[in-house]
């Protein structure tokens, strides 16, 4: 247990005993329960026939509990399960499985997996102690954190967690202030909690320089001490239609990076138009050296870059169109190791990241509502297309998503149908994506015969219940 959650454990045990002489009992009573059934079914069809399909299918669900307020404490807790009911997927179903893998346990010891794709498990993912005053809150312990850098990405069975705390006041008009703090996380797919660095998308070369579960040489279950991270966010609407937005990321000894972002809308008769901008810049404070970014075909051991995206998008009733563009600048990958995505809601879709050094990116994008011809239908389709450098070689899972380096085409169908009557609570999904990647030799070892083709399509079914 880290100090954090050993600390935040103890606040627990006062802040409930304390308060037991009051009405406690209806603390408990009065609180809420959420809880969620789930099922996953996921395939991908290669292109290459040397890898046939890989498939998967899981299904589980969460319980999340909290008390009602007590004196301002409250106290909340999440358990969640994936499983593979009767041996349907088996260990082999997963050996070309890409973005299926967090469907099960995937557990890592030195490198190693310790379970198999298809194996379940169950977590405690959130436990904390909350406290509201006027319209601010502060939480500690395990939960779910959302900000520009870490996010749940609750797209597979068991969101992403964290251990630390979060601060968010409403108190100044019109403006909004977040404070995160992080010192653990949880990995989909993973049934510990461990340092930060600790995760899939992290630079490899930092994973091991902190001995993590991917690469340790320590002695049994010890894991290296990596630096917490600390996130400051500040979102304004004082002027009408406009909101702003700056936030700031300190990883000591590793990278700080800068967001800023501009929302603007404006009537235009039945149509409402919207303009956004972001600008991220990354500042180096050790990452490059611990990585040696020349050996990925940077000029130095430096990670200083920066990234922007623009988009604009056209509300007419049940329709919303959106164009974006992004440019991440050739000096270096954005560092984006806990699934907040820099490009999202810009170019960023399923499967994609685009903040490899010197990529261009383009995305088109139509939502369409049809409630008033099937009630509870929604439908997304899009087209992007990512303009990447061949000369850069990612150095980072995250920017490289097991797809090579060359350009990539994409088309995206997302289809929600939300079920009402006696099957409310009830959501079906189905995300249907054909991919195209391009052969591209990323150095002068490599020849395009040498480099296996990733282009492939891929099917996502999931069934939600919520009660």
């Amino acid at each position: 247990m880290t100090k954090l959650s050993l600390a935040t454990a103890l606040i627990l045990g006062t802040a409930v005993f304390a308060n037991a002489a009051d009405d406690l009992a209806s603390a408990f009573k009065e609180g809420k329960l959420d809880g969620r059934l789930r099922a996953q079914y996921f395939a991908t069809d290669w292109d290459n026939d040397a890898k046939y399909s890989a498939t998967g299918f899981a299904v589980g669900g969460s319980l999340i509990y909290k008390t009602a307020p007590l004196y301002g404490f409250s106290v909340g807790a999440g358990m969640y399960t994936t499983q593979n009911p009767g041996g349907w997927t088996d260990a082999e179903d997963g050996t070309n499985a890409a973005t299926a893998k967090d469907l099960f346990c995937r557990d890592q010891d030195n490198g190693t997996a310790t379970c198999k794709y298809g194996d379940g498990y169950a977590v405690l993912a959130q436990a904390y102690l909350q406290y509201d005053i006027a319209k601010s809150k502060v939480k500690a312990g395990r939960f779910l954190m959302t900000n520009p850098w870490i996010t749940p990405n609750d797209t597979k069975m068991i969101p992403i967690a964290v251990e630390g705390a979060d601060f968010v006041s409403n108190d100044l008009l019109n403006t909004t202030v977040q404070i995160d703090y992080a010192d653990a996380i949880k990995e989909r797919g993973s049934s510990y909690f461990s340092n930060m660095t600790d995760t899939g998308d992290t630079p490899v070369n930092i994973r091991k320089y902190y001995d993590t579960h991917y690469y340790t040489t320590l002695s049994g279950d010890a894991r290296g001490d990596a630096p917490d991270v600390t996130i400051l966010g500040v979102k304004n609407k004082s002027i009408d239609n406009l909101e702003l937005q700056a936030w700031a990321m300190r990883w000591p000894d590793l990278v700080n990076e800068l967001i800023l972002e501009a929302n603007y809308a404006v009537e235009a008769g039945d149509v409402i138009l919207g303009f956004g901008g972001r600008y991220l810049k990354q500042y180096d404070k050790g990452a490059g050296t611990i990585i040696g970014t020349t050996a990925y075909g940077d000029s130095d051991n430096s990670i200083d870059s920066h990234l922007w995206a623009l988009r604009t998008t056209a509300d007419y009733r049940a329709a919303k169109l959106l164009l974006a563009l992004s440019q991440t600048s050739a000096d270096a990958d954005i560092i984006a190791p806990w699934r907040g995505f820099p490009t999202q809601g810009y170019t960023r879709s399923m499967t994609q990241t685009d903040w490899n050094a010197n990529t261009k990116s383009y995305k088109a994008e139509l939502d369409y509502d049809w409630n008033a011809l099937l009630p509870g239908v929604t439908t997304m389709i899009s087209y992007a297309f990512y303009n990447r450098d061949p000369s850069k070689t990612p150095y980072q899972s995250m920017t490289n998503r097991l797809y090579g380096n060359g350009d990539t085409r994409q088309w995206n169908l997302d289809m929600i149908y939300k079920l009402s009557g006696s099957w409310k609570g009830t959501e079906l999904k189905a995300r249907l994506m054909d991919q195209n990647n391009e052969l591209d030799a990323t150095n002068a070892t490599q020849t395009l015969a040498s480099i296996t083709d990733t282009s492939n399509r891929e099917m996502r079914l999931e069934a939600n219940y919520r009660f």
